[in-house]
């Protein structure tokens, strides 16, 4: 590839973005799905476009997205190289977002179920919660915000949780709490970063744990798992442990044990597997 054909290439991407963006997202879901409500998408952006979709289509009502700030936008990207062309945040979610909801009028079969916006900093939390305040300014009517003063809460369709670089003390002082935090399992029991804060704590599977599915749990890693998850509710929490084995087993057992949330790169075989784990639950 010469030169112009690379720079080409560069200038037509962001097309590319927006074509799936704005003319396969309405239709890409031709009838609501039921909610799986133990469901988180892993970087959703990654998976089969348009992003935002195929999480809906298969009842995820969690889904994380990574953004970095750049030129007062919000960039949705894992790594900061390229990003002048790499998709908008409100553009690849929010917009899509409203136009699913103007087509639906809701997000899964069941009215009420909102949906999570996991979304993780990936740079400079300061600026990015600055530029995602002002999203949810404009988005107002559809995300779930509170308002301190008055000890008030609007249900929206949409809450969002923010993970990577937190900005505790952005959200703790914000007049208005659009966004909530995605704790570390350290902040179970602090009396600041209480639960009204961070509703959701996150910790990485392999850090905590060395079974992978294979035999049974040890005694030691099984006692560990249900007093962690003990913890976590007693103080308010929801659990979830990131990068965890992908795979039947381990996903019933964490079911099994209470954990709140269930971190997902295969979509569609989870929705079969939790679908079948319910039913035989009931």
């Amino acid at each position: 590839m010469n030169l112009s054909q690379y720079i080409n290439n560069l200038i037509m991407l962001p097309l590319f973005f927006l074509i799936l963006i704005f003319f396969n997202t309405s239709s890409a879901i031709c009838q609501l799905s039921r909610p799986l409500l133990n469901a988180h998408a892993h970087n959703d952006y990654e998976k089969s476009w348009p992003a935002l979709t195929e999480a809906l289509k298969n009842g995820f009502v969690s889904i994380e997205i990574d953004v970095f700030p750049y030129r007062n936008k919000l960039k949705v990207a894992h790594i900061d190289f390229f990003l002048g062309i790499a998709p908008d945040l409100e553009d690849l979610y929010f917009k899509p977002l409203q136009q699913f909801i103007d087509k639906h009028d809701q997000l899964f079969t069941d009215s009420d179920q909102r949906l999570i916006f996991m979304i993780d900093i990936k740079k400079n939390a300061s600026l990015s919660y600055a530029l995602l305040r002002k999203l949810c300014q404009k988005y107002k009517h559809l995300v779930t915000h509170y308002y301190p003063s008055q000890d008030s809460l609007v249900l929206g369709k949409l809450d969002i949780l923010l993970s990577g670089h937190k900005p505790y003390q952005e959200v703790i002082n914000d007049s208005v709490r659009y966004m909530l935090i995605d704790g570390s399992l350290s902040v179970i029991g602090d009396s600041v970063i209480n639960a009204a804060i961070a509703p959701r704590v996150s910790a990485r599977y392999h850090s905590m744990f060395k079974w992978s599915g294979n035999g049974d749990m040890t005694e030691d890693e099984n006692q560990k798992l249900k007093n962690i998850v003990t913890k976590a509710h007693n103080n308010g929490r929801k659990l979830r442990f990131w990068a965890l084995p992908e795979n039947e087993v381990v996903w019933g057992k964490m079911l099994d044990e209470g954990v709140d949330w269930i971190n997902v790169d295969h979509l569609s075989r989870f929705r079969k597997f939790y679908l079948a784990y319910v039913s035989k639950n009931k």
